[in-house]
Order: C-alpha cells, then structure tokens, then sequence
C-alpha cells in the first residue's frame, strides 16, 4: 500500500517528516528517477534516491538507545564548527541514528537516539506530553510566589514559557545556591535557563535525568543503552 513520500522515508530512515519535506523543496529527494513532489504517494517498490544514494527500504530494523550526553557536546549529527557531537560518542553501527530532541552544548543527561522517525515524532510532538525531569543548580533560593510563577508560565523574549512542577531540593545558605528538580511535558529551546534568569535566578548546570520511564542512573557521560520500544512508558 503506497503513503505518502514523508512518512515512508521517515519510517525506514529515521528521518523527520518535517526534515524529508525540506529535503524535496531542495529538490534532493528522487523517485524513480525524477524529482519527488511534495504529498507523492510511494511504496517498497519504488526507487527512492536521497542526494544520489539509494534509500534502503528493506531496513526496517530499528534501534533504540538513551544516551548520557556530557556537557560541550552538540545534540547533532555534524557540525559546522567542528565541535564534538553526539555521533562522536557511538559506534559507527548506529551511525543512522537521530536524536529525538535537544539537549543545550553546556547542558548534560538523558538523550533518546534512533533510526525510527515515527517514534522521533511521538517523543518530540507537545500533544503527547512526554515527562522528562531535570536537576538544575542555581542562584539564590526561590520562594513560593517564585514557583506559582513558574508553573503559571510568563511571556520571556516574546515567548509564553512554564515548567509543569519544580521543586527545591536543597539550599545552601552559605553560598546562595539551590539544587531544583523540574518537570516538562513539552520543550522549548532555551526554557528552562531563560524563564529562571528572568525571575532573578540564573541556572549553574542543567542535568536531564530522565525521559518517560527511561533514566540516566547507573550511566556515566557519554555512556549509553539500548532499550526496547515496547518498553518505553511515558510515566
């Protein structure tokens, strides 16, 4: 049965459908040997071409992993500039992975990993609300009224941001600074670092522990997992 073009490349490559549309208004994408329009419906029997190479179809096998990212390392398939990214880390068997998200360069922790672009899609698109917990280290001590704020949400850089739920988990007088645990269903580029700094308490570090059911313990920096889909739970 055919579907359309972006759903099929994204299955078998991992690829976004978002990404695979780019691709053919590039005009980098060829079907049976003519460019392939936007909405073309295909199949396992057309010969599919991406910037000249054929599109295996029959690799349908796909992989999962959770990866610890360190800090100053590019949530990225290659960089310009040259810096390490996240690929750096893996064998070159998972060289067709994707990340499902973002984590910053100076940020660490949980990163899902994989060539399965219907499951990149269910991890990345807000209606599905997936939990992913973070620590984070930062100036000062937030008050009460400071959390109602947060989970309220407030508008920063002509952006609507909030946190689902923080909590302090330990204060140091001595040195005003504070350890928090947050809570996101959803993800904006730069979130959580520029909703606290604009109530007056810059973040030192910022860690993901956990996406869904899936935790980073027992992981060291640029360690990683593989799990199984099935096994995923969004908790």
């Amino acid at each position: 049965m055919k579907i359309r073009i972006n759903k099929f490349i994204s299955q078998v490559s991992g690829i976004s459908r978002r990404e695979v549309d780019e691709m053919i208004k590039e005009a980098r994408i060829a079907v049976n040997g003519k460019l392939a329009t936007l909405g073309q419906m295909v199949d396992q029997n057309d010969n599919i071409e991406i910037d000249g190479m054929r599109l295996n179809v029959k690799n349908k096998s796909f992989s999962y992993i959770l990866l610890y990212k360190p800090k100053n390392c590019i949530t990225s398939r290659s960089d310009e500039k040259g810096r390490p990214t996240v690929m750096d880390l893996l064998p070159k068997k998972f060289e067709r992975l994707r990340p499902a998200g973002r984590l910053d360069f100076d940020s660490e922790g949980a990163l899902i990993l994989t060539d399965d672009g219907d499951f990149i899609n269910f991890l990345i698109h807000p209606k599905n609300q997936i939990v992913k917990v973070y620590r984070a280290k930062i100036f000062g001590n937030l008050g009460e009224s400071e959390v109602k704020r947060l989970k309220r949400g407030m508008n920063v850089k002509e952006r609507f941001l909030k946190l689902d739920n923080v909590k302090t988990v330990h204060y140091d007088p001595s040195k005003d600074k504070s350890e928090i645990e947050i809570i996101l269903t959803h993800g904006k580029n730069h979130e959580i670092k520029d909703i606290l700094k604009t109530i007056g308490h810059p973040v030192i570090y910022l860690k993901r522990i956990s996406i869904g059911n899936l935790s980073i313990k027992g992981l060291k920096p640029g360690e990683y997992k593989i799990f199984r889909k099935k096994d995923f739970k969004n908790v």
